[in-house]
This record gives C-alpha cells, structure tokens and sequence, in this order.
C-alpha cells in the first residue's frame, strides 16, 4: 500500500517534466506573465493598460530571414491562456490600486489624481497578487504619458502608413505577416525622415 502512492508522485513528476520540455521546445512561457503597455493620461487622470497571462510566448530575442522560423514565431503569438479574473494590484506615485482583470486577462483601469501630475514618461508598475502566486514575486513595469500643454498632437497608424503591409492585397499581407518580422518589414520612402521631424 504504501508503494503505489510513491508510483503515482514519480508518475506525475514525469509527465510534468514532458510538459516543461514540450513548452521549452517551442519557446512558451507557462508561468504567469503580466503584460503592462504604453498608457496615457492628464492633470485629472490616468489609464494603464494591459493583460496577464497564463501562458505566453517567450520575446523574441533573435530575428532571421529564414520564412519557417518567421511563420513560427508569428503562430507562436496565438498560442496564449489569458489568467481569468486574476488579482492585480497597480503601483503609482505612492499609492497602490487593487482590482482584478477581465475575462480574456486584459484590463484597463483609471486612476484619478489629486495633484499635478509630472509630463512626460512616468513608470508605473503592477503586480500579480494572486495567493498561489504571491511568493514569486510576478510584476511588470510599464510607462504613462503625460502630454506638455500644447495645441497640437500627432496620431499616426502603423500599417501602409508607416510600414508596407499591403493591407488590401490579401496574398501580399499574409506574406508580409508571416514571412517577414519586424526587422525585414519596410518602411515607406522618406517616412523615416517624416516621423523625426514631426518628433
């Protein structure tokens, strides 16, 4: 009697090292990963913005011409498990914020400020608070943008605006989504030079 629960921890061990080795192979993340991006905000408030996932494919370090390895990595990107309703709380300035995200792990939470706020990049971070996973420690930093009082703002696309992405062409835009990556794209003539005067 007392063997057979011994067989059963090592049998579980074995298959949970199979499943590390599988998810190392194609480069998965199956540990909770906090996504924090570019946020915005004002003298009244601010917005953060982002997602917490469950499983995530590992950033790409290494960029190739190499098609099957671009195809790959773009289908890697699809391959995630949003953390449902996960506990999170939101570091800014001083003051913390707890809430939860939404279904599909993303969430969107507003701050209302008191005091004026600095212009520019301001850090904010935002920490996992889920109990199972409070010894680890899981946060990300991200950054909000405070605009300086001016009259004018520049909002620009990315896709056939900055970069040829042939969104109309359906052939040509699959080719460009999957055989190429962010380093092998191009950019339209003189749209560089454009985008640094603007800035």
């Amino acid at each position: 009697m007392s063997k057979k629960p011994a067989h059963k921890e090592k049998e579980i061990s074995l298959i949970r090292k199979i499943k590390r080795k599988l998810f190392f192979l194609v480069r998965l993340n199956h540990h909770p990963v906090i996504k924090v991006y570019n946020g915005y905000g004002n003298d009244k408030k601010i917005i953060v913005l982002g997602q917490v996932l469950k499983l995530s494919p590992y950033p790409r370090k290494t960029f190739r011409t190499n098609w099957i390895i671009n195809v790959f990595s773009t289908l890697r990107l699809f391959m995630i498990i949003p953390f449902s309703h996960a506990k999170i709380s939101i570091h800014w300035q001083g003051n913390v914020y707890f809430t939860k995200v939404e279904d599909d792990g993303f969430f969107r939470f507003e701050i209302f400020t008191e005091s004026p706020a600095i212009r520019g990049w301001q850090k904010v971070s935002v920490k996992l608070e889920e109990e199972k996973y409070l010894s680890r420690q899981i946060e990300a930093e991200g950054e909000i943008y405070i605009p300086y009082p001016s009259q004018y703002a520049f909002i620009s696309d990315i896709d056939d605006t900055f970069l040829i992405s042939h969104s109309v062409k359906i052939r040509k835009k699959l080719y460009a989504l999957f055989i190429k990556n962010a380093h092998s794209r191009k950019p339209f003539k003189g749209v560089v030079n454009h985008k640094n005067l603007l800035a």
